[in-house]
Order: structure tokens, then C-alpha cells, then sequence
């Protein structure tokens, strides 16, 4: 996102045992990343920083206008991805799921969640919300590739390959994927 938003940044990569010190925690205290520091402020949870980031380069168009059908559906999606994301990580860990289970989480189950995503973006369309490419297609493309190739949940295959694959070739993509 910040390569996409032309951003000027230093990138700090951290070992999982780093991200529980003391001076990581004075960042974010749930010792999680990402985690973005702009005008002296500290910003974490992804959905977050991606809305802030869009909004702070307006030129980017990365977001869609303030008060459109278009902003609501972003953030329709935006914390679905959330969701989604907590059923990969299920998923992947084989959390075992009851009825009684499901019924307790915000995002019901794993198979509903990918079903959910499966019909937005079933009809081949080339973003997620709008007519042109955004933060959300950034956080959408970041969740199916993680899925399919870190966490192997996903499966490599239409509709979810194609438009992953898309977004994936651009620039900024692939400068930050090198």
C-alpha cells in the first residue's frame, strides 16, 4: 500500500520473537504487525492503515468518495476481509468447529466466508468495489494470496486466482514483492 500510495518509507522487518520485546510492545502493545508511525501517531489493525493511507493520498484514488454507495460498500468489504481473514486462520490451524461454535463468531464459518467472497467476485469483475482499483483490492489480494500459499486453504483457482493474479501484477506489487 505504501509503494502503491508513492508513500516515502522505511520498511522494518521483524522476527515473531522481536514483535514481543519491550520496544516493539511501546508500538503495539498487542505485539502484532503491521504497524505504521505518521505525524507522531501509531496506526495498527490493517483495515485501518489501509483506509488512513488512501485517505492521506487522495491523489491516488484509492478510496472511493466520502458519502457514495461505493465508500459503503468498501467498508462492507473491508471488514469482511477481517472476518475472513480470522477463518483462514482457523482454517489453517484446524480449529475444530461445531454448530455451537459457528454461531459465535462474526464470520459463521469457513466454508460460508469463502462462499461470500467466491459470489462478489465470481462475476470476473476486475475490482472488488467501483470501477477502479483500491485499497480493498490490496487488502482482498494480500488475504487470497496468503491463503492459498502460506496458509494452503484456498484453493489456486477461479475466481479467486484470476483476480489475485491481476492485482498482483502491478507495479507497485511486484516492486514490493522483489
Amino acid at each position: 500500500m505504501l509503494t502503491e500510495c508513492g508513500a516515502d518509507y522505511d520498511n522494518v522487518v521483524l522476527d515473531y520473537p522481536q514483535l514481543k520485546e519491550a520496544d516493539y510492545l511501546a508500538i503495539n502493545p498487542m505485539g502484532k504487525v503491521p504497524a505504521i508511525k505518521h505525524a507522531g501517531q501509531v496506526i495498527t489493525e490493517l483495515p485501518a492503515i489501509l483506509t488512513y493511507l488512501a485517505e492521506l493520498f487522495p491523489e491516488k484514488r484509492l478510496i472511493s468518495a466520502a458519502g457514495t454507495p461505493e465508500r459503503g460498500q468498501y467498508y462492507r468489504w473491508l471488514s469482511f476481509g477481517s472476518q475472513l481473514e480470522y477463518a483462514i486462520l482457523d482454517r489453517w490451524r484446524q480449529v475444530p468447529q461445531s454448530e455451537e461454535w459457528r454461531r459465535s463468531l462474526g464470520y459463521g464459518d469457513f466454508d460460508t466466508a469463502l462462499h461470500t467472497l467466491q459470489t462478489l467476485l465470481s462475476d470476473g469483475r476486475e475490482y472488488a468495489v467501483g470501477q477502479y482499483f483500491s485499497a480493498l483490492d490490496i487488502y482482498l489480494t494480500a488475504l487470497l494470496s496468503w491463503g492459498m500459499f502460506r496458509a494452503q486453504v484456498l484453493p489456486n483457482a477461479e475466481p479467486f486466482a484470476g483476480y489475485m493474479q491481476r492485482h498482483l501484477q502491478r507495479e507497485a506489487a511486484k516492486a514490493t514483492l522483489k
